[in-house]
């Protein structure tokens, strides 16, 4: 009991723990998230501030953490942010984050969450669809009907 309590007392200090990255390609990184397109809004930072607003505006409980930004290897970089809503039972917490690489500029989706923000055309392919497509040939309406 004493070691669960630990543990969220943790990662409570964590979320309000500000994270503001010396490292200047952390910061490339992180600018380079909260600039990207958004499928939502201009910017993925202005559909963050967006869905923040509309759950704060039908009276849900919300709270954002901190952006951060760590390093993966070499020029790699995690970005993500928490969102913690308070649900009718508990509280639910998204957490969206991007890997970043900063000498390239290219932004790949890691979470489920996050991936509602992507312009559609830059998700990744889902699971085993080349394999899908190859063992399901498309047959005439006549023959599925049966």
């Amino acid at each position: 009991m004493v070691l669960l309590v630990s543990g969220v007392l943790f990662m409570n200090w964590m979320l309000q723990k500000p994270n503001t990255p010396q490292d200047p390609q952390a910061m490339k990184a992180l600018q380079l998230v909260k600039a990207h397109q958004s499928r939502k809004a201009p910017t993925i930072e202005q559909a963050i501030n967006n869905l923040v607003n509309e759950m704060e505006d039908r009276g849900q409980s919300v709270h954002v953490g901190e952006w951060r930004a760590a390093p993966e290897k070499g020029d790699v970089y995690m970005v993500s942010i928490v969102i913690r809503e308070k649900g009718a039972v508990g509280w639910i917490e998204r957490d969206y984050a991007w890997r970043v690489h900063v000498k390239e500029d290219w932004i790949k989706v890691v979470t489920l969450p996050a991936i509602h923000l992507m312009p559609f055309h830059e998700l990744p392919p889902l699971p085993h669809s080349q394999e899908m497509s190859l063992l399901s040939p498309v047959l005439p309406l006549e023959s599925r009907l049966g």
